[in-house]
């Protein structure tokens, strides 16, 4: 089904017509469609809290393009940039040059937050599985997920919502949190589903009865299970929170303004499921808007060239390549077939010590180009670390498989930063070692 112009324009916030179809038909839409349509969402969350937001402001491309398009509209909308220590130099300096721009600082250091919390390892989803997985003990507030959700997770026994029956999760009638409550049981439950067959009766694993969930599942992380059992490294999610949401959050609520952020639905499963629940502008629960969710990466670079945006140096030249990623030269008005728009220097502006997704980069990776561009960051990376006890050990705690097969993760020593650097290579290390194979490259 192709949407008319009519129905694309009444795509809101209502939350009637969110569902990854229409996310992929919003994908395809030319561009100066998708402008029309963010200016819509910015002045609907403008108008909304009277005036009171503010951009996300990262200095990297998207929210670049974001200001851009809110300045536009709103000239006197202020950006907020949380400076967190592990953005590029060049990057630091490129937001000082913007006008109305308010400094947030977090309150921990990045080393600080590694000891205390763990590594930012594969990607965010997988870090918190293994997160609470790891816990030996469930925690009291059962708000956050326990042990036994992500410990299924982590052993490929989470159910997915294709096991949902079709008619229920068709049903627009039905609320989306009630969906999510049957497919997300509580932990009675699954453990009958997974031990016992429809008779009542105890069946071994892998016998008649078994409920496996292991084939397609899209919360299956098995694959990471020797990770999350073997490797004598915290690792968690929370770096993001602590060094630039909680400081947002604090501004946020001390002005009483309301973020306007730049990310995109196609970075993340996760941020496609937050837009296919609440769309481009969220007014209840984790209120915030984005309304570049429905771009792609080809959309940002496209309008940085068309508008002449001067973006980061450290993204280098946007240039046409072809799917070989050779430079094309072309006279054309339009993109030639099979070629796309692609950044020389750095392809993303995160957090220069960061090891998401870089498992799966192809090429030259970010912390090998890092050791070329930026050697004494390069070194304070991958250098140092050191061996420390583990806080959380419990010498009381079984080490042996309980009923799921899960083993706990109980190591008398961790691997943790030092005054001489964060030991990322040590890390990346141990993962090959684990992995049996070149999990990450960074020499």
């Amino acid at each position: 089904m192709i949407l008319t112009d009519n129905q694309v324009d009444r795509i809101s916030s209502d939350g009637l017509i969110h569902d990854a179809q229409r996310l992929k038909e919003l994908q395809a839409l030319p561009l100066y469609r998708k402008i029309m349509i963010t200016q819509t969402r910015i002045t609907e969350w403008y108008h909304h809290w009277k005036g009171n937001v503010f951009v996300s402001f990262s200095g990297g491309k998207d929210s670049t393009v974001l200001l851009h398009l809110v300045r536009s509209m709103y000239p006197d909308v202020p950006a907020v940039f949380s400076n967190t220590g592990l953005e590029y130099p060049e990057l630091q300096k490129f937001v000082k040059t913007f006008d109305n721009v308010e400094v947030l600082y977090p309150k921990m250091r990045f080393p600080d937050v590694i000891g205390q919390y763990g590594y930012p390892l594969i990607g965010k989803e997988v870090s918190e599985a293994i997160y609470y997985a790891r816990r030996i003990t469930p925690p009291l507030r059962q708000k956050q997920p326990g042990p036994p959700r992500r410990r299924l997770e982590m052993l490929g026994l989470r159910e997915d919502s294709k096991n949902v029956s079709t008619k229920e999760s068709n049903s627009r009638a039905t609320d989306s949190r009630e969906r999510e409550r049957e497919r997300v049981r509580p932990w009675e439950n699954w453990r009958r589903r997974c031990l016992l067959g429809d008779g009542g009766e105890d069946v071994s694993w892998g016998g008649a009865g078994h409920a496996d969930f292991s084939g397609n599942s899209m919360f299956n992380k098995k694959k990471w299970l020797p990770i999350a059992e073997c490797l004598p490294v915290p690792i968690s999610m929370y770096c993001c929170n602590v060094m630039k949401k909680q400081p947002m959050s604090k501004y946020s609520r001390a002005n009483k303004s309301y973020p306007i952020i730049g990310t995109m639905a196609e970075e993340s499963r996760m941020r496609k499921q937050a837009w296919i629940r609440q769309g481009c502008n969220a007014y209840t629960g984790k209120i915030h808007s984005q309304p570049l969710s429905f771009w792609t990466e080809q959309d940002i670079l496209s309008y940085i060239k068309l508008f002449e945006i001067e973006i980061c140096s450290i993204y280098g030249d946007i240039n046409i390549v072809d799917k070989k990623g050779n430079i094309v030269e072309t006279e054309e008005a339009g993109m030639p077939e099979g070629c796309k728009w692609q950044c020389s220097g750095c392809q993303r502006s995160g957090c220069i010590y960061c090891a998401y997704g870089a498992h799966s980069e192809k090429g030259e990776t970010r912390f090998q180009r890092l050791a070329k561009t930026h050697p004494r960051q390069y070194e304070y990376c991958m250098g140092g670390g050191q061996w420390a006890d583990n806080p959380a050990y419990d010498p009381t705690a079984s080490m042996k498989p309980d009923e799921m097969g899960w083993i706990n993760w109980n190591p008398k020593k961790i691997w943790v930063p030092s005054k001489e650097g964060l030991g990322m290579g040590e890390v990346f290390k141990m993962c090959n070692d684990i992995m049996g194979y070149e999990m990450y490259r960074w020499e």
